[in-house]
C-alpha cells in the first residue's frame, strides 16, 4: 500500500467520524462566516501565521545551532536561551491564535485533511520531546570562566529537534494540496 493510498483512506476515515458534523458546525458559525466573506481574510491570516513560524522556528533554532556549536559561541547558552526563548513563547502564542483562526475560517479543509492531522500529531510529539529536551539540558551545569560543551545526546537531540521543526512546516504546506 502506497503512502498517498494510506492518506486516501485515512481522508475516507475521517469523513466517517463526527469531524465531519463539527466543521460544518463551525462553518456556520458567524466568525467563520465572516472570515469566509472576505477574500483577504485567509491570507492575512495566514501571513501571520507563517510569520509566528518564522520568529518560533528562528529561535528554537538558534538555541539548538548554539547547543550544536555552530553560532552564539560568544555567549553563554543561558544568555541565548535568555535571548531567544521570550521570542518562542510569543511567537507559540500568535501560531496557536492564527492556527484557530485557520480552522475557524475553512473548518472542512483542515479538519476532514488527513495532513492536518499528521501535522497535530507531529506537534504533540515536538511538545512532548522539547519538554523532556529541556529537563535533560537543564543537568548540565558549567563552573563559572568555563565552556559548557554538550555530549553527543545533546547534540543529537539539537539535530532530532530542527528536522522535526522542517517536517511540520512542510505538512503545514501540504495541508493546502491535500485533497479533502
Amino acid at each position: 500500500m502506497s503512502f498517498s493510498d494510506l492518506l486516501f483512506a485515512f481522508t475516507e476515515w475521517l469523513r466517517t467520524t463526527p469531524l465531519v458534523e463539527t466543521a460544518l458546525s463551525i462553518s456556520e458559525h458567524p466568525l467563520s462566516l465572516l472570515i469566509a466573506s472576505h477574500f483577504w481574510a485567509i491570507p492575512i491570516i495566514q501571513t501571520l501565521h507563517i510569520l509566528a513560524l518564522t520568529a518560533a522556528f528562528g529561535s528554537v533554532l538558534m538555541i539548538n545551532l548554539r547547543i550544536l556549536g555552530l553560532t552564539g559561541n560568544s555567549r553563554t547558552f543561558a544568555q541565548t536561551v535568555k535571548r531567544f526563548r521570550p521570542w518562542t513563547w510569543w511567537a507559540l502564542l500568535v501560531l496557536v491564535i492564527t492556527g484557530i483562526g485557520m480552522i475557524i475560517g475553512e473548518p472542512i479543509r483542515e479538519l476532514i485533511n488527513p495532513i492536518f492531522w499528521i501535522k497535530m500529531g507531529l506537534i504533540v510529539v515536538l511538545i512532548l520531546l522539547s519538554l523532556w529536551y529541556q529537563a535533560a539540558l537543564s543537568r548540565y551545569t558549567v563552573e563559572p570562566g568555563t565552556a559548557l560543551r554538550f555530549g553527543a545526546g545533546a547534540r543529537l537531540g539539537a539535530v532530532g529537534l530542527i528536522l522535526l521543526w522542517c517536517v511540520i512546516m512542510f505538512a503545514g504546506r501540504w495541508i493546502a494540496y491535500a485533497p479533502v
